[in-house]
């Protein structure tokens, strides 16, 4: 038997288990980094709807009327976060509709949706409706 070929198959064996083995764990990585950054920036998104519902309750606070209103905020350079809210008559009732969009230049990264249905003319947080994810 030929123990320089035998030294070389080896020698390349492991090579290719040691490559396999980098290869794999670098593309666990970047997915684990992926996913990271795309739960902070749902967070994010999600957080900044919630603050538009929040606002669109504290201006029916001050005038129980429909209206519409928007806003944007500057995260960073490249990053803003743009904001509409809608509060809609419905049945005697208001729905307040909010959708918050996270924008990377021009290009949209993320969007949620948020609604808050039958708002009463009441004091206080009494009659806030109920919060949910609008589609």
């Amino acid at each position: 038997m030929n123990r320089r070929g035998f030294s070389l198959y080896l020698t390349f064996l492991i090579s290719t288990v040691i490559f396999l083995l980098v290869t794999t764990s670098y593309e666990i990585s970047r997915t684990a980094l992926d996913l990271g950054r795309s739960e902070a920036i749902e967070t994010q998104v999600f957080h900044a709807a919630d603050g538009g519902i929040e606002r669109g309750l504290t201006r029916l606070r001050k005038q129980y009327a429909p209206f519409k209103m928007s806003y944007s905020s500057i995260i960073s350079q490249h990053r803003r976060l743009v904001i509409e809210v809608e509060a809609v008559k419905s049945g005697g009732l208001i729905d307040l509709l909010v959708s918050a969009g996270l924008f990377e230049g021009n290009r949209e990264v993320a969007r949620q949706h948020l609604k808050r249905s039958g708002i009463e003319n009441l004091k206080g947080r009494n009659g806030i409706g109920k919060l949910v994810e609008a589609t």
